[in-house]
């Protein structure tokens, strides 16, 4: 689960949120049965296939297999941990947390109240008659009013109090400044961080706000740009402007365009181009890049058409190479960038650089090209690039790319990168770019274990006797046999799992991505008497069979050291006596379950 939140609080989160109504608010679900069915929302598809279980309080899609409960859900579509699930569905379902609190005092719904007062705050001082030249500037930036509301853009007044004076009535002063909206000066003065400025929050996965980026007004004042300082809850290496807004077009688009500023966010949606996001005043990091990998295994790179974009496009393959080698790259004109081909009217300009960006190889070549570098030098930093790539198959493949295109021999190249790499691992504390860690595998059940847990959710009392049933099988996983341990302990208490507990307490033994067709399937005979002891029966079967084969290795290794004939003749009597226990069950068999 999560630090310092019990099991009991997870259930009573999962109890109160109904699951048919949660995922209505994301699909079109429509009656099928005692089911709901929708096209699934994690993969294309035209004929319906993703069901939801009103009774069962489960979703699963036959198509892609993607299954779960609520928390599964939101995991998968919002890009959460389950950590910031739990947090989203408790304030949905109105269960209160034990609160996160860091070393300031403040907890985290303090500070997230505070900053939501900050939002309506300033939205109401754009929209007033304070905000009169604040909305002109938009509409000179060709930010129309849905996108003002949709990234919830704001104005803070000059003055150095207006926010205090308001905010203060509603949250104690410490809070406002550990929410990063009050700086504190000599002599404890405190005053507004944000004056006279376009205010754009930032938003947590969850769409709650943690920051803000404030735009200066005027010609002269700086920073041009002031962003909230790092806060308990705004980490800016971790947090990406724009993703939740940006979230269902990335999915849409299988990709993520990473921009380099707030307006280039905003100008590309404002041309229909919805899924881009960008760090929040601060370099493209590791953390960005695994956030950004929760939505899309494709980002592409879009930054400013100038020395220092491309500076800054290949600072940003240094860091996702060696994590994910997947990303393109666009190449803006010189001196652009999104936002002005946007207002310059170009965007169909961007969108046919957008379709076509390119690959690291490329851009590096064209990057070094430019700067006139060519020869030894330019093998040389290919070289560099290529050894920060974590995939071994993916650095093959840009290095072949590399050999072809700059005209260069592969193994010359090649030579040059298994040098670099030999000095990297010899470093201390270094070693070769860390390899991308794989997707986890879908954990599928074999027949007989979903056999096991089909009579256990539906007959918790049964989990003893199946747990010891399945003693000594080996095609049931020992993590099978943890869940049946704690179902017993559950049926002992006398209250049943729930499927969706059921569900929880595999995943945790065997990892996310269980498989849960068994139990939506509603063609599926409910298990009962017949079918215990058929599965029982079907059990101890196995257990015998991989018992008398033991016995048997066992017999073969006394007889091969010439050990001493009594421990042989043990060893036949047990032999015979599995077998006589053995025929004796398959003489009652009735078939094996499943």
């Amino acid at each position: 689960m999560t630090r310092g939140v019990s099991d009991e609080i997870v259930e009573q989160v999962r109890q109160a949120i109904d699951i048919v109504e949660l995922i209505g608010a994301y699909v079109d679900l429509r009656p099928a049965g005692k089911d709901y069915k929708a096209c699934c929302p994690f993969h294309r598809e035209k004929t319906p296939s993703f069901h939801v279980s009103a009774e069962r309080q489960l979703f699963h899609c036959f198509g892609c297999g993607v299954g779960g409960d609520v928390f599964s859900f939101v995991m998968k579509h919002e890009g959460m941990t389950f950590p910031e699930a739990l947090e989203m569905l408790a304030t949905r379902a109105g269960v209160e947390l034990p609160a996160r609190r860091e070393s300031t005092g403040a907890d985290r719904s303090q500070l997230v109240a505070a900053l939501r007062g900050a939002v309506r705050f300033y939205r109401g001082k754009l929209k007033g008659a304070s905000g009169a030249e604040v909305r002109r500037y938009l509409e000179g930036r060709a930010v129309p009013p849905p996108l003002i509301d949709a990234y919830y853009l704001g104005f803070a007044p000059a003055g150095g109090h207006a926010l205090l004076d308001a905010a203060r009535r509603s949250f104690p002063s410490e809070v406002l400044v550990q929410a990063g909206l009050v700086g504190q000066g000599e002599g404890g003065r405190l005053y507004d961080r944000f004056r006279e400025r376009l205010v754009i929050p930032v938003l947590s996965v969850g769409g709650e706000p943690i920051g803000f980026g404030a735009r200066a007004l005027r010609a002269g004042v700086e920073p041009k740009y002031l962003n909230s300082p790092e806060t308990a809850i705004y980490k800016k290496a971790r947090i990406l402007f724009g993703l939740p807004q940006a979230r269902d077009a990335i999915r849409s688009a299988g990709e993520a365009l990473v921009v380099e500023g707030y307006f280039d966010v905003l100008a590309l949606a404002a041309a229909g181009i919805r899924h881009a996001i960008a760090p929040c005043g601060t370099a493209w990091t590791p953390e960005h890049l695994r956030l950004l990998l929760r939505y899309t295994r494709r980002p592409v790179l879009l930054f400013d058409g100038d020395e220092a974009g491309e500076k800054a496009a290949s600072r940003a393959l240094e860091v996702t190479l060696p994590i994910h080698p997947d990303v393109g790259i666009v190449v803006l004109p010189s001196g652009s960038d999104p936002d002005d081909l946007v207002r310059a009217g170009r965007a169909e300009e961007l969108r046919e650089l957008l379709a076509a960006p390119l690959t690291p190889v490329a851009f590096m070549l064209h990057s070094l090209r430019r700067q006139g570098i060519d020869g030894h030098p330019l093998i040389a930093r290919v070289a560099e690039m290529l050894a920060r790539v974590g995939s071994e198959v993916a650095r093959e493949v840009m290095l072949d790319e590399a050999a072809e295109k700059a005209r260069i021999r592969a193994q010359a190249l090649r030579r040059e990168v298994g040098r670099l790499l030999e000095v990297r691992a010899r470093r201390p504390g270094r070693g070769a770019p860390e390899a991308p860690a794989a997707p986890a595998a879908p954990q599928r059940l074999t027949p007989l274990e979903e056999a096991i847990l089909r009579l256990a959710i539906s007959e918790p009392s049964s989990a003893g006797k199946l747990r010891e049933a399945a003693r000594g099988v080996s095609s049931v996983r020992d993590a099978i046999r943890e869940v049946l341990v704690w179902m017993d302990d559950r049926a002992r208490t006398d209250v049943a799992p729930e499927p969706p507990e059921l569900l929880r307490r595999a995943a945790a033994e065997l990892g996310e991505g269980v498989d849960i067709a068994f139990l939506m399937q509603e063609a599926a005979p409910a298990p009962g008497d017949q079918f215990r002891e058929d599965l029982i029966r079907h059990l101890r079967e196995q257990a015998l069979e991989n018992e008398i084969e033991s016995v048997g290795y066992e017999i073969r290794a006394v007889e091969a050291g010439g050990s001493s004939a009594e421990k042989l003749a043990g060893l036949l009597q047990r032999k015979q006596s599995l077998a006589r226990e053995l025929a004796r069950l398959r003489r009652h068999a009735g078939g094996a379950p499943g």
